[in-house]
């Protein structure tokens, strides 16, 4: 009799495991997929948790569809959020975070290093790993939301700034500030191309020859209209 009761906990156990082994991977793949390198604290809470829930659920004679109910809501909340973020940026600075210039054009700035508590073996690591023999080669150096350290050299990089003026048809006007330029001087850069309205661009960089734009995709346009 004890035996075919551990017998039926081990096939419990298995069962268990399988099942949200499986409800785990349709999870992930819902949420979307990025390398485990890019994951952002979002993500990474999400999948703590969604641990945690399969951790107990697995050690517990707790009823699973408390378990299930759990990474369904998880999966939805993420699900919510990610929507949000890809609408606004605002939503998605707070939630993701925003790319930190640790170098701009040769220049080491030491008190966003300090601020970001990122070291200076970290960034001569990171530099020889892209590539860079010496901080004056660079023209910018960004920290990523992931801690990885994005590299362009002077001699490939044609961007005279690393972050975009017009992102998803919303002008920063923070980014235009850095470059002391205005929303005057935009508009009338982006008249010189043919381009009208500015919530018909995607993206607009800054460049050494102008800028580089990328238009919406004309059904969102027509969406908005």
């Amino acid at each position: 009799m004890i035996d075919l009761i551990e017998s039926n906990e081990y096939i419990s156990l298995i069962f268990r495991c399988v099942l949200f082994y499986i409800v785990i991977i349709v999870a992930l793949r819902i949420m979307g997929k990025r390398e485990v390198g890019e994951l952002s604290v979002l993500d990474i809470v999400i999948y703590f948790v969604m641990s945690e829930v399969f951790a107990m659920s697995i050690a517990s004679d707790e009823p699973m569809n408390k378990a299930l109910l759990a990474i369904i809501v998880l999966v939805i909340l993420q699900f919510c959020i990610s929507f949000a973020c890809l609408k606004s940026k605002k939503i998605r600075d707070f939630f993701e975070g925003k790319p930190v210039l640790i170098i701009e054009n040769g220049v080491l700035d030491q008190k966003m290093m300090k601020k970001q508590r990122y070291t200076i073996d970290d960034l001569l690591y990171q530099l020889r790993d892209k590539g860079a023999g010496n901080v004056e080669d660079v023209k910018f150096a960004l920290l990523e939301n992931s801690g990885v350290l994005s590299v362009l050299l002077k001699n490939d990089c044609l961007m005279k700034h690393p972050f975009p003026l017009i992102s998803d048809g919303i002008v920063q006007y923070s980014e235009l500030k850095n470059i002391n330029r205005n929303i005057q001087w935009l508009v009338k850069e982006l008249g010189k191309i043919n381009v009208i309205n500015v919530k018909d661009v995607f993206i607009c960089i800054y460049q050494q020859n102008g800028l580089f734009v990328i238009m919406k995709d004309k059904t969102d346009i027509n969406k908005m209209q």
